[in-house]
């Protein structure tokens, strides 16, 4: 085998890797949302408090972001990768614990610590190796999130309607320790180099990319606003606004994420053929019409179809967002631009699952996805505004 063909398989072994990673992230974070009515009613939760606790998860998961980046240039990505795998299993299966409110929020906290660390990382290392074809590659890594959902939802309602909710982040934080054992083995170590520079006067911060940045961020503040609470209150949406009972709806809650692994694999070849900036405007637009239509449309079968198409817009842009950054900044940039995007757009869920919560215990269901869905189509008239023509591609 030449020295390119093994460079090559290598590549695509990192890609299996980091997918899995995204999977086991998942697999932890999405415990929670499917069995919220049951866990809700044992500790007496209310909307406002599911929503500091997703809260609290943000907030670890915001801070971490550019550090990662500080601490895969000193240690390694290899190593970096490895101790959050460790870490945000522990996390995981320290909910086994918990006796109420306080316990949630510290363990929920750490648990965002730990898995903050797998985007930038993961994503500037794909960037790096993929090169032209990170888009796909980025893409196909992004999938990763949506599979973790897909699985966790079902899998959280089985073993809980088995053997108790405690169980099910105890059983779910196992793939996460599994992994981190097989990235040990598997992958090399890799340092984040520092390229050396042609001229002295070249700009080698992040203020010099505020072009490409600051629309990014926008984009991705919209996408954290939908995604980070749909996720953690559709379901408890479906049990408490259409009626449904609590493993119905932890099933039918899946087909969103589900729905949107097709969108994310896809999302590099349409916004090659469209441009970023269509492909990311248009999928912020049509997801707030999506979730206005959840809250003003009548109930039925349609409530599935609407899920199905919610997932695949929703999902769709934020893997162009990542693409767009990674392929515009210098390599030790890369994962300090993306953590300060992601950083943004994840402040902003960290506020709005809180905002949701309580628009939910004061208003209802109609008023916070309204909320949601006009917020959301309002934006997408101040991206397309902001985003320059260069960053189309």
């Amino acid at each position: 085998m030449t020295e390119s063909a093994e460079s090559s398989r290598y590549n695509y072994t990192v890609l299996v890797v980091c997918w899995l990673g995204w999977i086991a992230i998942y697999l932890g974070r999405s415990i929670l949302a499917p069995i919220l009515p049951l866990l809700s009613s044992e500790l007496g939760l209310t909307y406002t408090q599911v929503g500091l606790i997703e809260s609290a998860y943000l907030v670890g998961y915001i801070v971490v972001k550019i550090p990662a980046g500080l601490v895969a240039r000193r240690i390694g990505i290899k190593r970096t990768l490895v101790l959050s795998m460790v870490g945000y299993g522990a996390s995981t299966a320290l909910n086994f614990r918990a006796t109420g409110f306080a316990h949630l929020l510290i363990f929920r906290f750490l648990l965002g610590l730990f898995q903050g660390v797998h985007l930038p990382i993961a994503n500037t290392l794909l960037s790096e190796r993929f090169g032209v074809r990170q888009g796909r590659a980025i893409g196909f890594h992004e999938s990763g999130p949506n599979v973790g959902n897909t699985l966790a939802f079902p899998l959280a309602v089985t073993i809980t309607s088995a053997l108790g909710w405690r169980w099910a982040f105890l059983i779910l934080s196992l793939p996460a320790f599994l992994l981190a054992g097989a990235a040990t083995l598997i992958l090399k170590d890799e340092k984040v180099e520092v390229e050396a520079r042609d001229s002295p006067r070249e700009d080698t911060s992040l203020r010099g990319f505020s072009r490409v940045l600051v629309p990014m961020a926008l984009a991705h503040a919209t996408y954290n606003l939908c995604l980070r609470t749909l996720l953690i209150f559709i379901p408890s949406y479906l049990v408490d606004f259409r009626g449904m009972s609590f493993s119905a709806a932890g099933f039918v809650a899946s087909v969103m994420p589900a729905a949107g692994i097709i969108a994310k694999v896809s999302s590099g070849f349409i916004a090659e053929r469209v441009g970023g900036r269509a492909s990311i405007v248009g999928a912020i637009s049509l997801s707030g019409a999506f979730i206005l239509s959840l809250v003003w449309l009548p109930s039925g079968a349609y409530t599935v179809v609407n899920l199905v198409a919610l997932g695949l817009v929703l999902y769709a842009y934020s893997p162009v967002i990542y693409a767009s950054v990674t392929s515009s900044l210098p390599q030790e940039l890369k994962s300090m631009g993306l953590g300060a995007v992601t950083m943004v757009g994840n402040i902003v869920g960290a506020l709005s699952t809180f905002i949701i919560g309580a628009l939910i215990d004061f208003y209802g269901y109609r008023m916070a996805l309204s909320t949601i869905g006009v917020t959301s189509i309002l934006a997408s008239f101040l991206i397309f505004a902001v985003m320059g023509r260069g960053s189309e591609n």
